[in-house]
């Protein structure tokens, strides 16, 4: 997953254009867009509690376990933004599909 995900970001990023991000915030959709767009992927992230099951196998579970999540949460959220700003820096934001 995480090959397509990086192929398909550096493949946007080759393809970027500037005037793609004008206007950052299309009026049509507003703050409820953005909202609509957060919400769903948060679904992206569901798999990342994951690690707490490994918690029993850790060495300092209490030092550890908060450490990898946060990491895990910070690496997702990274690639989450970049494969986003190089999709609407790529194509513009009229010709993406809402669903």
């Amino acid at each position: 997953k995480m090959a397509v995900m990086s192929f398909m970001t550096i493949g946007g990023f080759l393809l970027f254009s500037k005037s793609n991000l004008s206007p950052f915030l299309p009026p049509q959709f507003g703050s409820a867009g953005v909202l609509r767009g957060a919400t769903s992927s948060f679904f992206g992230y569901l798999g990342f509690d994951e690690i707490c099951c490994l918690g029993g196998e850790a060495v300092n579970p209490r030092v550890d376990m908060p450490r990898a999540v946060l990491w895990t949460l910070g690496i997702t959220a990274s690639f989450y933004i970049a494969a986003s700003l190089a999709l609407t820096g790529m194509v513009p934001y009229y010709e993406i599909s809402v669903t």
